[in-house]
């Protein structure tokens, strides 16, 4: 508090930044703090309306050989980020956070668009298992979606997979590297997006500081743990401090910094090509379909499969998977924003894009039908998903649904001169 008293009153720096360099998370922590040792407030002392207390250094000399000298870094202004258990295009609600907290306007709308993450699908033919709607699952090469969006926008970055043997022994890198590497991340002030090997409610996040020269790592714990169909204790993610955080980590992207652009016409004619190609795409990925291929094999697999001699928690894993199926179609409506943008800009596109507006909305409006007939987040909900005759009808809005997506599909390849 002496040094903190002094720094004010000799140097031009904001009490925010001293609060921080002397361990404090708010100005208003520090406030506190700092008011009980001088009886002054910080603004006051800074601005000579009353005098800092000062004590002359206790001098002691110590011989310490070795070790780390302990330090905490924390990059302010991230923004909470809310999850719901959705994990479709969750990359982008991180990717969203972690630019906005290096101040940058981003349009989550044109995130959501250029990542391909609001026009994908991805589903397991013959199998009902999760994991369909989350990022990689789309991914024909490391980090293919994360890149794409980030080189759109006009980002450098670094991205990390981290090899490990069967017995989760480090083959390319080691604990200390992954440390150096976030320590150097967040002392530049870029915050780092991490895919986990195991993670509470999803495999992704983003960290933004440390402690203990990075023994220590602080991150975003999302609603305490989401429990489909149980109201979360909070709406927004929690702040939270693991160690042994190195063994946990999979892949990481390390920001570098900006660069030029292409232009918004060309950025835009390279969204829809992904789109157009995703859709249209017949082999599979990592033994997965994707777009229209895997709309095909959802709603037959729904409609088909026999259900009978499945136990009560089977059917229950079953109507899950269904629903994150349902949360990639609804992912449509994120896109809709940038492409009435994109409608405004270029009047000789407007028709199509409109069509193709319309056509995604109507689409993704497939996500809530379920309710409307009555299916809900309990016994009975899974037990009525255990009806043929209740698949069915779901089976069937899916097909308009899916006729809806081709529409949109159809809409940006006029644009690309393909049809």
């Amino acid at each position: 508090m002496s040094l903190a008293g002094k720094e004010l009153v000799d140097a031009d720096v904001k009490i925010l930044d001293i609060a921080l360099k002397y361990g404090y998370e708010t100005a208003e922590s520090f406030t506190k703090a700092f008011t009980r040792f001088h009886d002054a407030t910080p603004s006051a002392v800074k601005r000579k309306e009353s005098i800092a207390k000062t004590f002359e250094p206790l001098l002691i000399n110590i011989d310490v050989r070795g070790g780390f000298i302990m330090q905490r870094k924390l990059i302010p202004n991230v923004p909470e980020i809310p999850y719901d258990g959705n994990n479709a295009a969750f990359f982008i609600t991180l990717l969203e956070a972690t630019l906005k907290g290096l101040g940058e306007d981003c349009d989550k709308a044109m995130l959501t668009a250029l990542s391909g993450e609001g026009n994908r699908f991805c589903w397991t033919d013959g199998e009902w298992v999760f994991g369909n709607e989350l990022t990689d699952s789309i991914n024909e090469t490391p980090f293919e979606t994360e890149s794409r969006v980030l080189s759109a926008i006009g980002w450098n970055a670094k991205y990390i997979t981290v090899q490990r043997a069967k017995d989760g022994s480090f083959m390319n890198t080691d604990a200390l590297q992954i440390r150096q590497d976030f320590i150097s991340a967040i002392d530049r002030g870029f915050p780092v997006l991490v895919s986990h090997i195991y993670h509470a409610d999803c495999n992704l996040n983003v960290y933004f500081g440390y402690e203990d020269d990075g023994r220590k790592i602080i991150g975003y714990h999302y609603n305490n743990g989401f429990e489909a169909g149980v109201s979360p204790t909070s709406d927004v993610s929690v702040p939270i401090t693991w160690d042994n955080w190195e063994n946990n980590v999979s892949n990481y992207i390390l920001l570098q910094g900006k660069k030029e652009t292409a232009s918004a016409r060309v950025t835009a004619l390279s969204a829809f090509q992904y789109v157009v190609e995703h859709a249209r795409k017949t082999t599979e990925i990592k033994g997965k379909k994707v777009g229209l291929a895997a709309w095909s094999s959802y709603l037959y697999h729904l409609e088909y499969d026999d259900f009978s001699e499945l136990s009560s928690e089977e059917v229950k894993n079953r109507f899950f998977i269904y629903c994150d199926g349902l949360c990639q179609i609804i992912a449509r409506k994120g896109t809709l924003p940038y492409y009435r943008h994109l409608a405004d800009q270029f009047p000789e596109w407007r028709d199509k894009l409109e069509t193709a507006i319309k056509a995604l909305d109507d689409c993704a409006s497939y996500g809530g039908f379920l309710w409307n007939q009555g299916f809900t987040f309990d016994e009975a909900g899974f037990e009525k998903f255990r009806s043929p005759e209740a698949r069915r009808i779901l089976a069937n809005a899916g097909r308009e649904a899916m006729q809806n997506d081709i529409l949109a599909v159809e809409q940006f390849e006029k644009i690309l001169g393909l049809a």
